[in-house]
């Protein structure tokens, strides 16, 4: 049995035409107590990688939270973010 911690998959996404980008959808309930404060900015970290075989609505991409810790660290999470102005959770 490996000795990784199983990921929080959080969406997917797609590969956008011929270019290096990657179209994602996100959970927004995944993605609620994962936020972190660091300088007074609100952040969450994902990771972003490519699916093995296309899935059956054709998504190409899988997304996870990062809660890569290196040894001796901890992060501090702070309560989840209000709603901001623009109906949105999202900092930016």
């Amino acid at each position: 049995m490996s000795n990784e911690k199983k990921r929080e998959f959080v969406g997917k996404g797609v590969k956008a035409g011929n270019f290096d980008l990657i179209n994602i959808s996100i959970s927004k309930s995944k993605l609620e107590n994962h936020w972190f404060e660091y300088n007074g900015e609100h952040y969450v970290k994902l990771t972003v990688g490519g699916l093995k075989e296309t899935d059956q609505y054709g998504k190409t991409h899988s997304v996870w939270i990062n809660d890569y810790q290196p040894e001796g660290q901890t992060q501090q999470k702070s309560a989840p973010v209000a709603r901001n102005d623009n109906g949105t959770d999202l900092p930016f």
